[in-house]
C-alpha cells in the first residue's frame, strides 16, 4: 500500500473536489512532455505447463546452456518482471530456481544467471549455473517471453538500473488540445528542488526527496520514459527522464494521482534514438 493511501472516511463529493483540485494544480507551471511506455508482453516460448528441456550444454566449467542463438527477437532479459525474477524461468527437477544478476555471484546449486554473449557474433543468450553444479545429473527445463529489439545495445550490467533500453516502446497518444496541452502531450509537475525540509509532529527535522507528480491518467510505470521537448527544457535541448520509485496516490480507494522520482538520461543514451510523434 502506498504511503499516500488515506483512510479519512470522507464523502464522495470531497473525493470529487480533490480530483478537481489535482486537475487545476497540474495546470500550474507543468512540464508538457511525451510518454514512452515499455512493451510489457511478448510471445511465449515454452510455458510453466510445457517447459523446454535442456539436453545439451555449450560449456561445462561452469555449465552453460544456450537458450537463444541470436536473431531480431530475443528473450526479455529484464529483472523487473515476474516479481523480480524476470521473464526467464528455470526449473531444476521441477523446482523453480533463483535468478541472480551477475554470474560471478552464483553461490548455490539452486541458482542461475542469464548472460548475453556480446563476445560472440551471434550474441546468444545462455543460462549459467553454479560452478560446482552438474545439471546433467538433473532434469533442467526453462521457458521465457520473447520480445523484439528496437535498439542494438547491451544492458543488464551489474549496478545499472536501466533494464529497458533494448525493448519495444509504445507512445502514449491522445487528441486533447487546449490552452494547457497539445496533442499527445502529458502534463507533469517537477519539483523545484531535489530535497525538502520536513518537520514532523515531534519537531524532528528531516530532508525528504522531492518527487514529480501527475494525474492518474495516463499511467506511468517504473522504467517508462517521458520526453521533455526542447521548448519545455531549461537547457533548450530535448531531455529524457526514466521513471523510478513509482507510487500511486489513493484516497478512499480512488486513484487520484501518481508520484515518482526520475533519472535524467545522458544524451548519449540509446533511448534518445527512439522516435515519437508530436502531432
Amino acid at each position: 500500500m502506498s504511503d499516500y493511501d488515506y483512510g479519512l472516511g470522507i464523502e464522495p463529493d470531497i473525493i470529487d473536489y480533490i480530483k478537481t483540485s489535482h486537475q487545476i494544480q497540474i495546470r500550474v507551471s507543468p512540464i508538457r512532455c511525451y510518454l514512452l511506455w515499455q512493451k510489457m508482453s511478448g510471445s511465449a516460448v515454452g510455458s510453466a505447463v510445457t517447459p523446454i528441456a535442456i539436453s545439451s550444454y555449450v560449456e561445462t566449467s561452469p555449465y552453460k546452456a544456450q537458450i537463444w542463438p541470436g536473431s531480431y527477437t530475443h528473450p526479455d532479459l529484464r529483472l523487473d518482471t515476474n516479481n523480480g525474477s524476470g521473464s526467464i524461468s528455470v526449473l531444476i527437477d521441477s523446482i523453480p530456481a533463483t535468478r541472480v544478476v551477475n554470474a560471478a555471484d552464483l553461490i548455490n546449486d539452486t541458482e542461475f544467471a542469464i548472460v548475453k554473449r556480446i563476445d560472440l557474433s551471434s550474441q546468444r543468450v545462455e543460462i549459467v549455473f553454479n560452478t560446482d553444479f552438474n545439471p546433467t545429473l538433473h532434469t533442467v527445463t526453462y521457458y521465457y517471453t520473447d520480445i523484439d529489439e528496437d535498439i542494438n545495445v547491451e544492458r543488464l550490467k551489474p549496478g545499472e538500473a536501466d533494464y529497458g533500453a533494448l525493448f519495444n516502446w509504445t507512445q502514449y497518444t491522445n487528441n486533447i488540445i487546449d490552452i494547457y496541452q497539445n496533442k499527445n502531450q502529458v502534463l507533469v509537475r517537477m519539483p523545484l528542488t531535489n530535497e525538502n525540509v520536513v518537520i514532523n509532529e515531534e519537531g524532528l527535522v528531516t530532508l525528504k526527496d522531492n518527487q514529480c507528480w501527475t494525474l492518474a491518467e495516463p499511467y506511468f510505470r517504473n522504467f517508462d520514459v517521458f520526453i521533455v521537448p526542447a521548448d519545455q527544457s531549461p537547457t533548450n535541448q530535448e531531455l529524457r527522464f526514466q521513471v523510478q520509485d513509482k507510487q500511486d496516490s489513493i484516497i478512499q480507494g480512488t486513484f487520484v494521482s501518481q508520484r515518482f522520482k526520475v533519472k535524467l538520461l545522458n544524451t548519449t543514451d540509446p533511448i534518445y534514438k527512439i522516435s515519437y510523434s508530436k502531432v
